[in-house]
């Protein structure tokens, strides 16, 4: 499907990617069908095939549109010219509120396993989704290092370190399985995250903002009596 399709104002594109959704994350990849989205979407069949070539197509635009509507969002964050630290936290909350959404959550699962019969779908996840947060990120972080907010350093792999704080590795598994009963506080978590950002890339040279003591609000693991 064409890039503007999506963004054109088309009714028939954007019924279709929103029934495409709730199908999906009803029945499933394999299990929904393009007439049974075509009818949530109260449109012909003919009228889907004209802008998307099969189902695999729709699941790519549905991934492109929730990948974008996060992305914006960070986006609009991370340009405000505000407190870093507060930029920082609203920017963090914002992804981590997403990955661990229950849409997020199913989709994920489904590009996964599909990954293995549609590698250049996979790919396109990727680059759409966390290749391009990273890369904005590292933009973000790049500017403020440059005005003497953030110690000189790698952009990119100081954004990887502010995105594997915030996303969690652990978090991210148990969102892959399913398993987000215990998912914590996202103020706690994220305030946690961008403290020790802050404290490991924060200019040493100036007492201000960015230079944050350990938070102190992430829960301990209670000893276990012998």
């Amino acid at each position: 499907m064409p890039e503007s399709a999506a963004t054109a104002g088309n009714s028939h594109v954007e019924r279709i990617l929103a029934a495409a959704t709730d199908a999906f994350l009803e029945r499933g990849y394999e299990e929904a069908s393009t007439a049974d989205i075509a009818r949530r979407a109260k449109v012909s069949k003919r009228e889907l095939y004209s802008n998307f070539s099969d189902k695999r197509d729709i699941l790519a635009a549905v991934i492109t549109e929730l990948q974008a509507r996060i992305q914006t969002e960070a986006n609009i964050s991370m340009s405000s010219s505000g407190d870093l630290t507060a930029v920082l936290t609203r920017a963090g909350t914002q992804i981590f509120e997403f990955i661990n959404s229950d849409r997020f959550g199913k989709l994920f699962r489904i590009v996964a396993a599909e990954s293995f019969r549609d590698p250049v779908s996979a790919q396109k996840f990727y680059l759409l989704g966390p290749g391009m947060g990273r890369e904005n990120t590292a933009a973000f972080i790049k500017r403020h290092m440059n005005e003497g907010n953030l110690r000189k350093a790698d952009a990119l792999l100081a954004a990887d370190d502010f995105l594997d704080l915030v996303v969690s590795a652990r978090h991210l598994t148990a969102v892959v399985l399913g398993q987000i009963d215990e998912v914590p506080d996202p103020r706690s978590h994220v305030k946690h995250a961008v403290d020790i950002f802050l404290n490991y890339y924060g200019t040493q040279d100036k007492e201000g903002p960015n230079k944050r003591k350990p938070s102190s609000s992430r829960p301990r693991r209670k000893r276990q009596s012998p």
